[in-house]
């Protein structure tokens, strides 16, 4: 008899679950729709149907667990007064009392946390930041997150805030942000924001890959491709001005672009305080994997 760590990774299109084993091996790693035209009952039982299929897997190669512990990564966060969900683009889930619904589905405490901290979790405990006592997990894709593990335990702060750099404004003068600030960062450097700005000046519904292609002349994606890098190398600068982290690691659909950290290290060296540092920025070992896997380690700590 196993102990055994589910996590879930609740997505706006697509719902995942994994097992771990002790060591942290992966024993079983499913993934399916999330039905979120049903609402919130629809995407709950598809969760605990998610629970049953990696149990039903794990049990099938000879592993019966003696205790199981599950977490929970989901886009937005609970709210430290009130413990409902904020900030989610699955939007019938905004407002919902989500540990609850989920201890009532599913039998037992569900821990839950922003999918950024559940990344830089995983890349601490198994990735890129293993070893590193201060690790900072950064997200660049359709939006711009980030997460901070500290002795490889999450830290989130007394609001729930920290690692949001995304929302640190770089530019109080610039775009308007969801958020209802001006000038964010993850205006700049996100997929969505690069896809708004360039349509906004050009008309073209380019994704954020084509605008940032090297290979692209377009005088428009040219500007961007440099702000964006520009605007990265600022936001770390001020991170590490800051934090001052053993190691950022990159995640997110954007950190796959060619020569990324090469680049993100020039534009730090140029901005960073004293102009002497020791680079520390590392891509992602974990792949689309980290998020759920942070999330099986998440309800591991937290039920020890």
């Amino acid at each position: 008899m196993v102990d055994i760590a589910l996590g879930f990774d609740l997505g706006g299109t697509k719902t995942e679950a994994v097992a771990l084993a002790p060591d942290g091996a992966v024993l079983s790693r499913l993934r399916q729709p999330t039905p979120a035209q049903g609402g919130a009952e629809a995407i709950l039982r598809g969760i605990v149907q998610l629970r049953d299929r990696v149990l039903e897997a794990v049990r099938a190669q000879g592993f019966d667990p003696a205790r199981i512990t599950m977490g929970l990564g989901t886009p937005g966060s609970l709210s430290p007064w009130t413990q409902r969900l904020r900030n989610s683009n699955t939007l019938c889930l905004n407002g919902l009392l989500l540990g609850q619904e989920l201890l009532q589905a599913l039998g037992q405490p569900v821990a839950i946390e922003n999918d950024a901290n559940c990344f830089a979790l995983a890349e601490a405990l198994q990735g890129a930041g293993r070893g590193q006592n201060i690790v900072f997990g950064v997200i660049i894709g359709t939006g711009c997150g980030g997460g901070i593990v500290l002795g490889g335990q999450l830290h989130t702060g007394r609001n729930r805030l920290a690692g949001e750099w995304g929302h640190t404004q770089i530019d109080p003068t610039g775009p308007a942000c969801w958020c209802g600030q001006q000038g964010c960062l993850e205006v700049f450097v996100s997929g969505g924001g690069l896809q708004q700005a360039f349509y906004a000046r050009t008309g073209l519904d380019w994704s954020a890959q084509k605008i940032l292609d090297d290979a692209q002349t377009h005088d428009e994606a040219q500007r961007l491709r440099l702000l964006f890098y520009a605007s990265l190398g600022r936001g770390l600068a001020n991170l590490y001005g800051v934090l001052d982290p053993d190691v950022v690691v990159l995640g997110g659909g954007l950190s796959n672009l060619s020569g990324l950290r090469q680049r993100l290290e020039k534009e730090v060296s140029a901005r960073i305080f004293g102009r002497e540092w020791q680079p520390s920025i590392s891509l992602n070992h974990l792949g689309d994997s980290a998020g759920v896997i942070g999330a099986a380690w998440l309800g591991r700590q937290q039920r020890q």
